[in-house]
This record gives C-alpha cells, structure tokens and sequence, in this order.
C-alpha cells in the first residue's frame, strides 16, 4: 500500500506541477529600423523596414499598420504594410524634410498587438529642432481584436489530466486495499 501511495503522490505533484504551467508568449520586439530611431538620413527612403524579434502575425491591413509622417503631421505612407516572416515593410511616396515620424503596430506571434514609434531626420536636421507630434489614435487603439491563442484547449485539457489522475489514484487505493483485505 505503501508503494501504491507513493506513486500516487509522485503522480498528483507531477500534474500540480506540470498542470498549473501555462504556454510561455511573450510579445514580439522591435529589434531594428530602417531607417534608424534618431538618425539623419539626406532624402527620404522609398521604403520604411522594421525588424522583430519573432514572426508578426499577416493580420491585415486594419490590424497591422505602418504610419509614416512628415514634420508637418502629412501622412506619406503608400499602400498596404507588407509582412515576411518577422520583417514589416511599408513604401513611402512624396518627399519630406525634417522629422519625420513612423507610428507602427503590429499583431504579434501570440496574438497581441504590439506597438509604438520612432523618428528620424530628412535632410540636414533643421527642422529637427522644433519636433512635432504626430501622434493619433489611429495606429495604437483601431486594430480589429486579434484572434490569438485562446485559453479553452489548455483549460480541457487540464481537466482531463485531473479526471485522469484521480482515477488512477483511486484505482491504486482501492486495488491496495482489496489486496490487504485478503
């Protein structure tokens, strides 16, 4: 009975251990620009390139957006955000001088959006001096809800190594006890 017992609770702590765990996300990050947060670049690039740190979900134009302003708020971005494994490019069109701010959010790996901004200078950098902000609701609060990893399978499946390791325990104990009552 006493083996019995042991194998019981070495059982019931490995799936209080084990069952608890949830699946690790975490967010993905902005590991790089093109052009750099801060730099000085002569003429405006024809497209602007974000790196991340894992995959970002193609959610969409709503979902995955790229703003890109010049120093007087006029949005210059052209087309649809295109996504490519963990790579994020958006085409620009026009010209600018001075600051020019990119506001971008992205859906996540997991399901999250995830976002923020940068800036970098066209030109010589005297516009710099006086920075505007750009900022609007649209890019960081408009996204449709992602669809992400939902926490139903977990939640089963979890039930079921419950269920499971119960009726193994009982089994054990009541086998146990049969066998000394003999």
């Amino acid at each position: 009975m006493r083996v019995s017992a042991a194998i019981a609770a070495v059982a019931l702590a490995a799936v209080a251990v084990l069952g608890i765990a949830g699946p690790a996300s975490a967010h993905d990050q902005l590991l790089s620009t093109n052009p750099q947060d801060g730099a000085t670049v002569a003429s405006l690039p024809g497209t602007i390139t974000l790196t991340f740190s894992d995959i970002v979900q193609d959610a969409g134009a709503e979902a995955n957006q790229v703003k890109v302003m010049d120093a007087s708020c006029t949005v210059i971005d052209d087309g649809d955000v295109q996504v490519a494994d963990n790579v994020v490019t958006q085409k620009v069109s026009g010209s600018a001088s001075g600051r020019v701010t990119v506001l971008w959010r992205v859906v996540s790996r997991d399901g999250h959006p995830v976002s923020g901004e940068f800036s970098f200078t066209v030109g010589d950098g005297q516009a710099a001096a006086s920075p505007t902000n750009c900022a609007t609701d649209d890019t960081t609060s408009s996204a449709a809800q992602p669809t992400g990893v939902s926490p139903v399978p977990w939640i089963i499946g979890g039930v079921v190594v419950v269920v499971v390791v119960v009726a193994v325990v009982l089994l054990l104990v009541t086998r146990s006890r049969r066998t000394d009552d003999q």
